[in-house]
């Protein structure tokens, strides 16, 4: 970069965070890890460091910092991986899909050779085009007539 450029960005001021939460982001991370939830911690804000925050302004506020440090961590560890998954992804293909195949296939067997737990029932009703549909009659109570 051109020297005269450098010299305009040094003399730029540091921006200021745009979160007013940005001061407290180790202590609302530490809660996190100890189990408070989004409203414990809009709470423990307001009561102690009289920050008035919404749970919801402390959800997102941890969702996108989180993001962030994701999107980084992949940047800057994308070289390394990238090669030890392929060679991972290589040898579970070559391994995984004979026994995968042959577990699948030996449920499917399983599953045609069990018996049915519910037993078919009779025809409930009789159709004829020229009569309404009726029950039919079970065998006590044509007995019964």
């Amino acid at each position: 970069m051109d020297d005269r450029l450098t010299d305009i960005l040094d003399a730029l001021p540091a921006k200021s965070p745009r979160s007013r939460l940005e001061p407290y982001r180790e202590f609302i991370e530490e809660l996190r890890r100890r189990g408070r939830t989004y409203r414990n911690i809009a709470g423990i804000l307001a009561e102690k460091c009289q920050v008035q925050v919404s749970a919801s302004g402390v959800h997102d506020f941890v969702r996108i910092r989180s993001r962030r440090e994701q999107r980084s961590s992949r940047r800057s560890s994308k070289g390394t991986t990238k090669s030890m998954t392929a060679s991972a992804v290589q040898r579970t293909e070559t391994a995984a899909p004979a026994a995968l195949v042959d577990d699948v296939s030996r449920k499917i067997a399983a599953l045609k050779a069990r018996k049915s737990m519910i037993e078919p029932t009779p025809d409930a009703f009789q159709f004829d085009p020229s009569e309404p549909l009726r029950l039919k009659k079970s065998e006590q109570e044509k007995a019964d007539e």
